[in-house]
């Protein structure tokens, strides 16, 4: 029967079956603290990052990614995230201020 039917071609997730992360950069984070759409005072979770409107929806979780990390230093304020995941420019932009990340 594997001889009449071959499974030949590309299938996308084959080997790779991890989830993926809805992406966020320091840099639009940065926008949205400075526009005040987001509270530095209490910890930001995925939850707070939707209902300010900075992302629409998280299917598997958040990956903060350090584009943007010198908006974000120019901030100068200690902020405390709670994401999936973090690229190391981004927990050093984090740690740098002050602010602490729980991943």
């Amino acid at each position: 029967m594997m001889r009449r039917f071959p499974k030949l071609g590309f299938r996308k997730y084959r080997f790779n079956r991890n989830p993926d992360l809805e992406q966020l950069n320091l840099g639009k984070l940065a926008y949205h603290i400075e526009k005040g759409h987001l509270n530095t005072e209490s910890p930001i979770t995925m939850k707070t990052l939707v209902d300010a409107g900075v992302l629409g929806k998280i299917t598997n979780g958040i990956k903060l990614l350090g584009k943007g990390s010198e908006k974000f230093n120019a901030l100068k304020t200690p902020v405390s995230l709670e994401v999936t995941d973090a690229s190391s420019t981004a927990i050093e932009a984090i740690k740098s201020q002050g602010g602490n990340l729980k991943v």
